[in-house]
């Protein structure tokens, strides 16, 4: 296992974001703010939580983190560089290597007319530049890493399960060796058993590289799950926010409590981390 630590990796700080709504007849535009002052921290081989219902600011905060989308104010910060001086379209590609994304749907990140194994070469060939023997070398260890036989590699994506699909996915991320993960909504798509599977293999991963995970969702009970530490989101604010332990066990917020009270009670879920 990697040794992690307790570095923070990435730092946000009153971050604010706002969009255009509208424009007035003279065309001054108008404005609604999504993200009002947030504030957390993702420590190193940790994960931490993004809860909240659609329209909340969720995926919102991940576009900010990524520099896709412009901030009003406030920080955000990585290993220590604050990533909000860059102008946008200067991102250095160290950082775009750093920080890869997993998305909800799998059938839709990927490219239906490239087999498996080749959407993770063409990673893999951009990020390190292999080519030939060493290359499918490199290819066959992501698929081995990401539990994934080798011979589905051969296979277009469509010819795969959803759970496959994602496993894909993940692979394709891993190619450049990040140092951290942004999961929106990442098992969403999938049945209650292959999510359990995924979030397993992104346990491990974590434990074996080291990754640090930014985990989107509106399901407090796979949060519960795989995360360290969790944010509640209702718009564009946390009504909670700390351990998974804390905010589970002494939510400080009605709206927290309602979304604690509406999680199934389901036999045979994954234990929590940190649970015997």
């Amino acid at each position: 296992m990697t040794d992690t630590g307790n570095e923070v990796i990435l730092r946000v700080e009153d971050l604010r974001v706002r969009y255009e709504k509208s424009r007035s007849i003279w065309g001054t535009p108008r404005y609604s703010e999504v993200v009002k002052g947030v504030s957390f921290d993702i420590r190193r081989g940790e994960t931490f939580g993004l809860v909240g219902e659609s329209g909340s600011g969720k995926s919102t905060i991940s576009k900010a983190i990524l520099r896709q989308i412009p901030v009003i104010g406030g920080t955000i910060s990585f290993e220590g560089e604050r990533i909000t001086d860059w102008k946008e379209k200067n991102i250095p590609l160290s950082y775009r290597r750093a920080v890869q994304v997993v998305f909800q749907s799998p059938r839709l990140s990927l490219n239906t007319r490239m087999l498996a194994r080749d959407t993770v070469a063409e990673a893999v060939s951009f990020h390190l530049g292999l080519r030939g023997a060493e290359l499918g070398r490199q290819v066959d260890m992501l698929f081995d890493d990401v539990g994934l036989p080798r011979y589905l590699g051969d296979r277009y994506p469509d010819e795969l399960s959803g759970g496959q699909q994602q496993r894909v996915a993940i692979a394709r991320a891993l190619a450049c060796d990040p140092r951290m993960l942004i999961c929106d909504e990442a098992v969403s798509a999938l049945d209650v058993s292959t999510q359990a599977q995924v979030i397993a293999l992104l346990r491990r991963l974590q434990q074996e590289r080291g990754l640090s995970y930014l985990f989107i969702s509106h399901d407090l009970g796979v949060v519960r799950n795989l995360c360290h530490s969790v944010g509640v989101l209702q718009h564009g604010k946390f009504t909670d926010i700390g351990s998974v332990s804390d905010v589970f066990e002494r939510p400080a917020n009605q709206y927290t409590r309602d979304l604690l009270d509406a999680i199934p009670r389901l036999p045979g879920r994954m234990a929590p981390i940190g649970a015997v």
